[in-house]
């Protein structure tokens, strides 16, 4: 076995050397801390931008924060001061520094006093007479924090609650442990993070595992809680916490109920961020937008999950609030080398968490200095809101960011007659679907046209704009019917189809031509907003007019003329017609020989009157379905579709990605391919919108 794996290993490293990879390069950039190095009884602990010294669980290791490289420093282990000139050096070894112990057997309240930076908490824990108890009947854990000055809130520092009962080490502090409060209150919520820091309560430690005669200290960065939260704010929730902090309640009011029984809901287990705006900044909102969307508007607050400032470390942290929406939340360093949090709205702006780690019983608040305004606050005044000159320039700044430039020129040059009080959807093109279109050689005169006619453009534009009556309002109100939805172009229709390519990532919902990506809508008052990186160019021929219009197409267009199919079926089926056209030399019979009487073949001829129909009906689907490029027909796959005939087809996709297509028992020999894909002329909507496929040959059956 071992000769087998050595053998691996050697292929592996040989073809690595072949291809130029070098193994263990990912890591060559990372420098990890070496306390031993640094003397006895030595730990290496981070050392922030602003001097501040984190406790890490592991070894600290190169890497940025908030931006900037973030190094480690040498202290003293926990327990332990230095004592220079105690011992000598020998044998050309340093000297040990680090050899004075505090002594475990002092009292908590000394030990903590001892400590400059934390002094101001010993005498709030000296009325804890738990800890006065020479022989306390159990131990107890600390968490002793660094107070400076007004870091105590609106009244005295709430003492208890930064003691527990138990002898909890760092190395027992486990992610999602709770852990009860002296005075039975509060339950303090522990997260450990990948970078060995350790929180609880949302509150770093700087040092741990401090021992003393009642029990274990732990240094923490700041009081527990929050620095500013005073004794009449109430934790028993969130909702209770947003309620009560005076800063916060406007926002709460404002919440949608079911979210506010969310955040209220403690027994649940669950836990919440929420980013609540000030006051002050919310009313001034408010006047702004509809009541319907200011509730969304706040939910857009709410994360699920806690999440405090020490895991939002990097330059871009994307969360996702309880409605699915990313929220980017990022960190810098100030001039003066303090951390900076801030959420960064979808039109590019910074909005400052001027308050963090605000901690209720199932969560955390962070204070925000303006609310987050989500796509779809931006995209109402887009659509619904006059606007002014300064409007328009900042409208432009943000469809920068969201990549929509090109229409928001539509929208200064175009009237969408889009009227207040009616249901829409829009699909709106990003700037990649007009870079797509430019280059789609099938769609370059429309293109062309697009650049130099004015009328045109702005009815591509209302094109993609359909009244919903709230059945395309999400994709649960539509992903089960196929119908026809007038645009604002009077004959128009865009067509909402129910078919779904398959992708790498799950299904892809396609409006006509353009996919939606991840099938999300954003929800205005009176109109839903799909974006999409396809442009739906307006259909200009009917089904039968490409027919006629097609020089392959010419003896198929006669019979389906002669047999009466656009008044019969097409425009009775519209939208639902799949058509199967067999080309012209697709009728020719290859065993006919030059002087032939005709070169096709006999079935041409064979049909008459309702067997002509019924055989045209065999090559009609009554189907809405996209095949070729931006169908769902993958290799190796097989579909089957009732025909207008009555007779169920088979639709084969090979290894080579070639559609055939048949039925049961008819030989796979006779089986027709599908060698042109989706015509790509442009159909016309207004009654006979279909799909065309062309086929190498015709599909025979007895009527």
């Amino acid at each position: 076995m071992g000769t087998v794996l050595l053998v691996l290993l050697g292929a592996v490293l040989a073809l690595g050397q072949k291809n130029n990879i070098h193994f263990g390069d990912q890591f060559a950039g990372i420098r990890y801390a070496d306390p031993d190095s640094a003397g006895y009884r030595y730990c290496a602990y981070w050392e922030l931008a602003d001097g501040t010294h984190l406790h890490s669980t592991c070894d600290p290791y190169s890497m940025d924060r908030c931006g900037k490289p973030v190094s480690f420093e040498y202290k003293c282990c926990s327990g332990f001061e230095e004592a220079p000139g105690m011992f000598y050096a020998f044998g050309g070894h340093k000297a040990p520094v680090c050899t004075k112990m505090i002594s475990p057997f002092n009292d908590c309240t000394e030990t903590v006093l001892q400590s400059a930076d934390y002094a101001a908490f010993a005498p709030g824990l000296s009325t804890v007479h738990q800890l006065k108890q020479e022989y306390p009947d159990q131990p107890y854990t600390i968490f002793a924090p660094k107070v400076g000055d007004g870091e105590n809130g609106d009244g005295p520092l709430q003492v208890e609650q930064h003691v527990i009962k138990g002898r909890f080490y760092v190395e027992d502090l486990k992610d999602g442990m709770e852990l009860e409060t002296l005075d039975g209150k509060r339950k303090l919520h522990v997260n450990k993070y990948p970078y060995g820091v350790t929180t609880v309560d949302c509150v770093e430690l700087l040092d741990a595992d401090l021992e003393c005669r009642s029990g274990l200290i732990h240094k923490v960065r700041q009081p527990l809680g929050g620095r500013s939260v005073g004794p009449n704010v109430d934790r028993s929730s969130v909702l209770s916490f947003l309620q009560t902090y005076p800063d916060t309640r406007g926002f709460a009011a404002d919440l949608p109920s079911s979210v506010k029984s969310e955040l209220g809901n403690v027994a649940s287990g669950k836990r919440y961020t929420v980013l609540a705006p000030r006051n002050q900044a919310w009313n001034a909102l408010k006047n702004r937008y509809p009541t319907q969307l200011i509730g969304q508007i706040a939910s857009g607050h709410v994360l699920p999950g806690q999440v405090c400032s020490a895991g939002l470390v990097r330059t871009s942290t994307v969360q996702h609030t309880i409605d699915g929406q990313p929220v980017d939340i990022g960190c810098e360093l100030t001039h003066d080398s303090h951390e900076r949090r801030f959420v960064k709205s979808a039109c590019g702006k910074k909005h400052e968490l001027v308050e963090t780690d605000m901690t209720a019983a199932n969560g955390v608040i962070h204070l925000l200095d303006e609310p987050i305004l989500p796509v779809s606050a931006y995209l109402h005044k887009l659509f619904f809101v006059a606007y002014s000159l300064e409007d328009l320039k900042k409208s432009k700044e943000c469809a920068k960011e969201l990549k929509i430039t090109e229409f928001i020129k539509l929208l200064e040059e175009c009237d969408l007659y889009m009227e207040p009080g009616t249901k829409y959807a829009v699909i709106l093109p990003l700037d990649e679907a007009f870079d797509w279109w430019s280059r789609y050689e099938q769609f370059r005169a429309e293109y062309q046209r697009f650049q130099t006619d004015k009328d045109y453009r702005c009815r591509v534009a209302r094109y993609h704009i359909v009244k919903s009556d709230n059945r395309l309002k999400t994709i649960k109100s539509f992903a089960s019917h196929t119908l026809g939805h007038r645009t604002n172009n009077k004959n128009d229709f865009l067509y909402e189809i129910t078919y779904f390519k398959k992708t790498p990532v799950g299904s892809e919902l396609h409006f006509h031509y353009s996919p939606i990506p991840n099938m999300r809508a954003f929800e205005l008052q009176d109109a839903s907003i799909y974006f999409t990186p396809r442009i739906n160019v307006i259909p200009e021929m009917n089904l039968t007019d490409i027919l006629a219009s097609r020089p392959d197409t010419t003896l198929t267009n006669d019979k389906t003329v002669e047999a009466r199919m656009n008044e019969k079926h097409f425009q009775k089926n519209a939208p639902k017609n799949l058509y199967l056209v067999t080309t012209d030399d697709g009728w020719k019979d290859p065993r006919a020989k030059p002087g032939s009487a005709s070169p096709y073949r006999s079935e041409l001829n064979m049909y008459k009157g309702e067997a002509l129909e019924k055989f045209l009906l065999l090559h009609h689907v009554p189907l809405y379905l996209w095949g070729g490029d931006i169908g769902y027909f993958d290799k190796n796959t097989v579909h089957k579709f009732m025909s207008s005939a009555g007779v169920e087809l088979i639709f084969w996709m090979d290894e080579k990605g070639v559609m055939r297509i048949g039925y049961e028992g008819l030989p796979r020999s006779e089986w027709v391919s599908q060698y042109c894909r989706d015509i790509r002329s442009i159909v016309e909507c207004d009654s006979t919108n279909c799909i065309i496929f062309t086929v190498e040959n015709y599909t025979s059956r007895s009527f």
